[in-house]
């Protein structure tokens, strides 16, 4: 009996264990915009992001500036042929108001290695599945890359658009803006 009990015991333990391996290792990392991930994004969202050099930033540093948010990857050829663009309008704009933040939806490895080969005038961010959903609230409803959003100086959402984006497009959306 006493040996029937122990095996119980031995196996209850066992399980615990596993489903609380599992609960550790499948968790995100939480970030200020997390309460409701299903949420649909209207305004800038408070977050945090670290870039390629592992330095954290949060997006209220460019609260007020209209802010474009581009995600991309590298190995995705749409999101390299409009970075030029994209790093054009950060360099013809910046003056004015204007911020591209770019997120890689990569491996950091892999995206520093672009940056490197490809510089842009904007900084670039890490990226995960944590960023794509993000990117599926503000309206990538099936996490294309590249996506991008504008946000305006009050922090609403001007506009997204899944896939490239040319640079006429964005500057009939942000230069008003300015």
């Amino acid at each position: 009996m006493i040996k029937w009990v122990l095996q119980i015991l031995l196996i209850g333990s066992l399980l615990a264990g596993v489903w609380f391996a599992n609960h550790i290792i499948n968790s995100e990392p939480r970030h200020a915009d997390r309460s409701d991930d299903s949420s649909p994004i209207a305004h800038m969202p408070s977050y945090r992001l670290v870039d390629l050099a592992g330095k954290a930033h949060h997006t209220s540093q460019w609260s007020d500036k209209v802010v474009i948010l581009n995600f991309w990857a590298s190995w995705c050829p749409p999101c390299q042929t409009e970075m030029p663009a994209l790093s054009d309008l950060q360099d013809e704009w910046g003056n004015h108001g204007l911020q591209v933040l770019g997120i890689a939806i990569d491996k950091a490895d892999d995206a520093k290695t672009f940056s490197v080969s490809h510089p842009v005038s904007y900084p670039l961010f890490r990226g995960g599945m944590t960023e794509a959903k993000l990117s599926k609230r503000m309206g990538n409803r099936l996490l294309e890359l590249p996506f991008t959003a504008a946000f305006g100086r009050d922090g609403q959402l001007i506009f997204a658009q899944a896939g490239a984006i040319s640079a006429a497009s964005l500057r009939k959306h942000i230069e008003p803006l300015l």
